[in-house]
């Protein structure tokens, strides 16, 4: 299993609850490509450098995720046609980082 730092980013005019459906919906489909989620944190409601798709803010979610290196191209294609995703990044890591991250403990 190869381990992943992933990050999604959401349009900003979803409601919570819409929010956790998506974070929900985006957990199965780690699920079904025999994925693990290690660690997930909300960075929240954060402004973008610049717009994306006429949005000018998004809710960013971070993962830790394990799964089969040859998957993540599956993962991104189903990213891709979701709506509701304006941006994501997967990066292959060799170990995951502290948590909660740097971002998190901004809140704090």
């Amino acid at each position: 299993m190869a381990l992943f730092e992933h990050i999604i980013m959401l349009k900003q005019d979803l409601s919570s609850a819409e929010l956790s459906d998506e974070i929900k919906k985006h957990e199965e489909i780690l699920s079904d490509l025999n994925g693990n989620l290690v660690y997930k944190e909300s960075w929240g409601l954060r402004s973008l450098a610049y717009p994306i798709k006429e949005n000018k803010k998004a809710f960013y979610e971070f993962m830790n995720i394990e799964m089969p290196k040859e998957k993540i191209d599956k993962l991104n294609a189903q990213l891709n046609l979701n709506e509701n995703v304006i941006r994501y990044l997967s990066i292959r890591v060799k170990s995951f980082g502290d948590t909660p991250t740097m971002m998190n403990k901004e809140k704090d």
